[in-house]
């Protein structure tokens, strides 16, 4: 019997969704950022291969050496629209900031006389590339090279990765290469210390540490393992496991060894020789180069599986996932039935929508696509300690996707989000922290609170308490490790006060004072989220019935309003705004406000500052489980919406950072702090502003990295016209985007998979048009109600939306959404 991931591939050959949704998704999309060509400021998303939530993603490695990108020098995702490649390589992740992960185990594919090329293999700047004719679509990635005119295309199964090489019989000559030089061979390279490089220097910049390599006899494939650490998240040395096949055998195949320094590419050509089983420690780099001589075009496959348990694994899973009976075309297709079934056919457009839009229809399933990335389903493949659990890596991270992700999550592939959380209760057993953000299946790293909290604290109070395969009182263990354990403070040349790794390292300071000091950095924002994951733990430890517990994180809940300083101020009157008054601020042991500092410049917005991606002015709306309170200190109602009106007025910020920012006004939709702030008005004309300016079908249509999937599930949420809050068993009602859309949950049995599921929720806007976008009242299941918000329930069994829009807006809702100082929240 297959492995219940191996199979579950299998089942996509053959199994046919009514309706092709992939058509609709567009890879590239996000993949640019404002400066042509550059990634900076982009998505960072992955236009390569996978599955949904696969282990491998294979993609295309690029060099933006010597280019003009605005000043990044690394490539998250691997990708970047004018970058170099280095070759292909099958573990990245996709949509992320931060500096870069993985781009191992990878193959480049040369052409002809080396040597007379001054090709030096063990130095990809020696024959990195551009390319042309490039492509993508669900389940395939195909370029080709300038310099050699081979062509490479790719597809993937869940653990395996296919490249199918091009050889042209004579490339056409170029200005620095001959044509007699590329011809008669072809080649493929197989270099061990080949991983993505960071612009982070020596500090964080991934690094090979050791392999073994062994060659085939007869040259038809090859197998071994290689170390690498650090990385965005700093971690320590990590093995992936390969074993790599050809279509046919090399006629001749050598490998290779140098001195390695990651910093410094060697200048010695190594030599190439007849040994086939090696091994080498950290000052040594090695490969090999497989060579075919051609005559005409010559079509070459490999096919490669990866494990992170043993070299076996990684070599079943070639032989399992993607057989030689099975091919290049047939495994194209089985990926695309695998998303249509399991992630695109949960939202479909009837008929009734009327004419089909396919920009629509682009931005909905390409987003859909880009929610399902990540994680990292590795269960089955974690080499940290055996267990019944199922296990995800790449949390990357959950300090982004806390806000509306994970709930998404819950409602449409609950089965998977189930699955999720047992996993990070899991690691908590085996790690002693549940992680903020994770990757190399080690912890690291926490930007501001312990954001797991907030996600168990989400999925208890919508439902998830009452599944069983879910250990809630586990849950709660691990939040409070959270909430009272200071956890070992790693260095970290970011933030000088280190503690980046997992949990709470200004534990000390928030249980002593309330508040955090400039002792810790970021410590502004730290403490707005410390009050949110308190909040977390209220609600699990009410519902677990820990009275005591619940009393003493309710009133931590609270410690938001120690950081207000009433004499903060933003002088907005050059725009004809006033002069705005009481913002969170800097406290020092004694009480005292920094009154100096300014809250719509946050200096960079980075590790070492006050706040970490987002000015004051933002996280001083990032209240949400008491914005009435939040309202009283603003100035009450019409106070709290003016200052909503100054976020969205342009020219008024220099951002958060060239990568982590859109537009100029002090919303920022480019970051997730900003994520609830125009769903804060009654009426939602914002969010709609929001999407239509800063979400195309352009490969520079996301407003700043993806961020493992919040922006495309915030946008999604929009589409869908409802908008949840974290914590919280509410969604917050704004316009749709569709007359009718309908909606596939799993949560009416959280335990079976999702796609099986026949609950839908009918989103039902008839009147909907380019002038009706206000909502003038909401029936639910045909009862009319008067608030603009739902409660989880009226909709987790499935449920008829049906929307009165109207071309202006009016106060149609009697009842504001709960906040705890109101005394209509509940646990």
């Amino acid at each position: 019997m297959f492995p219940a991931s191996i199979a579950l591939f299998l089942w996509g050959i053959g199994v046919r969704a009514a309706e092709d949704y992939t058509k609709y998704v567009h890879p590239f999309v996000g993949t640019e950022g404002a400066i042509p060509g550059s990634s900076l400021g982009g998505g960072n998303m992955f236009p390569g291969v996978a599955l949904p939530f696969g282990q491998v993603r294979i993609g295309i490695d690029t060099s933006v050496v010597d280019l003009p990108q605005g000043g990044i020098s690394s490539a998250n995702s691997g990708y970047t629209p004018r970058g170099n490649s280095t070759g292909f390589s099958l573990l990245h992740i996709s949509g992320t900031g931060g500096q870069p992960k993985y781009g191992v185990v990878s193959q480049m594919p040369l052409s002809g006389d080396l040597v007379a090329q001054g090709v030096n293999v063990a130095n990809n700047l020696t024959y990195l590339t551009n390319r042309t004719d490039e492509a993508a679509e669900v389940g395939y990635y195909r370029t080709t090279f300038k310099t050699t005119g081979v062509t490479t295309e790719l597809t993937a199964s869940r653990h395996a990765g296919l490249l199918r090489y091009t050889f042209p019989a004579t490339a056409a000559s170029n200005d620095s290469i001959s044509a007699l030089s590329l011809a008669a061979q072809a080649h493929v390279l197989v270099d061990l210390a080949h991983a993505l490089p960071s612009g982070g220097g020596g500090f964080i910049a991934q690094k090979y540490v050791k392999g073994e390599l062994h060659v085939a006899g007869d040259f038809s494939g090859y197998s071994g393992s290689a170390f690498y650490d650090l990385g965005w998240n700093q971690g320590q040395a990590w093995q992936i496991f390969f074993c790599g096949n050809f279509s046919s055998p090399a006629t001749t195949g050598s490998t290779f060894f140098t001195p390695y320094n990651f910093l410094i590419p060697p200048t010695t050509v190594p030599a190439l020789m007849p040994y086939y089983d090696i091994y080498a420690s950290d000052t040594l780099a090695i490969g090999a180069l497989f060579t075919w001589d051609h005559e005409t075009t010559l079509t070459l496959e490999s096919r490669v599986g990866v494990s992170f348990l043993s070299e076996r694994k990684a070599c079943d899973f070639v032989r399992t996932e993607v057989p030689w009976k099975q091919t290049f075309n047939e495994t194209v297709q089985a990926v695309k039935d695998v998303w249509n079934n399991e992630i695109l056919s949960s939202i479909t457009v009837p008929e009734e929508n009327g004419e089909k839009n396919d920009t629509l229809l682009g931005l909905l399933y390409t987003h859909l696509y880009g929610s399902a990335l990540m994680p990292t389903d590795r269960t089955g493949e974690n080499p940290g300690w055996q267990s019944t659990e199922p296990y995800y890596d790449d949390w990357y991270t959950l300090w982004d996707i806390f806000r509306c992700t994970t709930t998404f999550y819950h409602m449409v592939f609950t089965d998977r989000y189930v699955g999720m959380l047992r996993s990070l209760i899991d690691i908590w057993r085996h790690d002693g922290y549940m992680p903020d953000g994770r990757s190399g299946n080690e912890n690291g790293r926490t930007q501001g609170g312990s954001d797991a909290d907030n996600v168990l604290a989400d999925a208890y109070i919508r439902g998830l308490k009452e599944v069983a395969a879910i250990n809630w009182h586990d849950a709660y263990s691990a939040m409070r490790t959270n909430a009272e354990q200071v956890p070992k403070r790693n260095m970290d040349f970011n933030a000088f006060d280190g503690g980046t790794k997992e949990g709470r390292n200004a534990l000390p300071d928030w249980k002593a004072l309330g508040y955090i000091t400039t002792n810790y950095s970021r410590s502004i924002s730290k403490g707005i989220e410390y009050a949110q994951n308190n909040f977390g733990l209220y609600v699990v430890a009410k519902g677990l019935g820990k009275t005591a517990d619940a009393k003493k994180y309710l009133a931590r809940s609270q410690n938001w309003k120690n950081f207000w300083n009433e004499a903060a101020s933003a002088d907005l009157t050059a725009a004809g705004l006033g002069v705005f008054t009481g913002f969170f601020g800097s406290r020092a042991a004694n009480g005292s406000f920094d009154q100096s500092v300014n809250v719509t410049n946050c200096g960079g917005c980075t590790w070492g500052n006050l706040t970490y991606e987002a000015l004051i002015w933002e996280y001083s709306f990032t209240v949400p489980h008491d914005i009435a309170a939040l309202i009283e200190k603003m100035g009450g109602p019409d106070a709290f919406e003016a200052r909503l009106d100054a976020s969205f007025v342009s020219g008024l910020s220099a951002g958060s950072g060239a990568a982590n920012t859109a537009g100029t006004a002090l919303f920022n939709p480019g970051n997730e702090p900003s994520f609830a702030t125009p769903f804060l008005y009654n009426y939602m004309e914002k969010t709609r502003f929001i999407v239509n300016t800063y979400y195309t079908l352009r490969n520079n249509g996301i407003p700043g990295n993806q961020d493992a999937g919040a922006m495309a599930t915030w946008l999604l949420w929009n589409l869908l016209g409802l908008y949840p809050i974290s914590s919280q068993p509410i969604f917050l009602v704004t316009a749709p985007f569709f007359k009718a859309v309908d909606i596939r949950i799993g949560t009416t049995d959280p335990t079976r998979p999702a796609s099986q599921s026949n609950t839908f929720i009918k989103i039902r806007a008839p009147k909907l048009s380019q002038e009706n976008i206000y909502v003038q009242g909401l029936t639910v299941n045909g009862k009319r109600i008067s608030r603009s918000f739902l409660f989880h329930d009226e909709i987790a069994q499935g449920a008829t939306l049906m929307f009165d829009m109207s071309s202006t807006p009016s106060a149609w809702d009697r009842e504001v959404p709960p906040s705890f100082s109101t005394g209509n929240f509940t646990a």
